[in-house]
């Protein structure tokens, strides 16, 4: 039995260095083909020693999380929970959202983001990055991986779009951003909807500029069904994602001819001196929206 069990062991780990040594040379490809933005939020491997990392088990822990809000500067300035959970709500959904649903579409690589599996990486305090403990249960479509899969690979791999989808938003959302937006709810009864435009607003745009990465048919089927299905495989139930953002015609030359505009407004705007929104904020008209926007564009250059 001792010799058996050595040998699965082994077996695993042979698995394991076959699966991280394939989506290393994915990820290296990843960081030369997409925006860093969606790279730089992961990590495979170990980090570094003397990295700040926590579980996000661990960071989701109550306490923890009423008395990072109550310390934050926004509370400070509005004793409003809600309002200072909401800007953390949009921090978390960037960190975790962008990269693993850019990985999913451009290459066809399903990571396993549930809580159990993942840390944040921290740097002063703030997650920068998500790291994957366990990448053996990662899976691949290789139909839309940018290199031919090894023939000696002994990874997961699935033959279906829909068992991609599956595997990645059972994890990313069932497993994990469904568990933090009930933990957030109860301590602050910040609206559901809020923290669901929050997801959206982390991770919709990122579809326009896959565009340019990939098949245009690819970057539709995904946008569909995270955004525009009101009953799909995101969640069982209704879709929390869905129809949370609507386009607006801009006519503004040096602008795009459209841009999304949240159907709820994440509470930025009602931080004293209550002077800054955000330029995709429902509760603006089209020329301050146009306005922001070209601040931005001034900002990026």
């Amino acid at each position: 039995m001792r010799v058996n069990h050595h040998r699965e062991i082994m077996s695993q780990q042979l698995t394991n260095k076959t699966v991280l040594n394939f989506l290393k040379e994915i990820f290296i490809l990843a960081q030369s083909n997409l925006d860093s933005f969606y790279t730089d939020c992961i990590i495979l491997t170990q980090p570094p020693d003397g990295a700040e990392v926590i579980s996000l088990d661990n960071y989701l822990q109550p306490d923890r999380l009423l008395s990072q809000w109550q310390a934050n500067d926004i509370y400070q300035k509005t004793q409003d929970i809600r309002i200072a959970a909401s800007i953390w709500n949009k921090v978390y959904s960037w960190k975790t959202l962008p990269g693993v649903l850019a990985l999913m579409t451009w290459a066809g690589v399903g990571l396993d983001a549930g809580l159990d599996n993942v840390s944040f990486v921290l740097e002063e305090g703030e997650p920068k990055a998500l790291w994957f403990h366990d990448l053996s249960g990662t899976v691949i479509y290789p139909q839309r991986l940018p290199i031919p899969i090894p023939e000696d690979y002994s990874g997961k791999i699935v033959n279906s779009v829909e068992a991609l989808h599956q595997i990645v938003f059972t994890s990313l959302f069932q497993r994990n951003l469904a568990l933090m937006i009930d933990r957030v709810y109860i301590l602050t009864k910040l609206s559901k909807k809020i923290m669901g435009g929050n997801a959206v607003n982390a991770s919709e745009q990122q579809f326009a500029e896959l565009k340019q990465r990939t098949n245009l048919e690819v970057v539709q089927t995904d946008y569909s069904i995270l955004y525009e299905q009101p009953y799909s495989l995101v969640m069982p139930g209704r879709n929390p994602l869905y129809n949370l953002v609507r386009t607006e015609q801009l006519n503004e030359p040096g602008l795009p001819a459209t841009t999304t505009v949240r159907l709820t407004c994440c509470l930025y705007s009602f931080i004293p001196p209550y002077d800054e929104k955000c330029p995709n904020c429902p509760l603006i008209e089209s020329q301050e929206r146009i306005a922001l926007m070209k601040e931005e564009m001034v900002k990026i250059d």
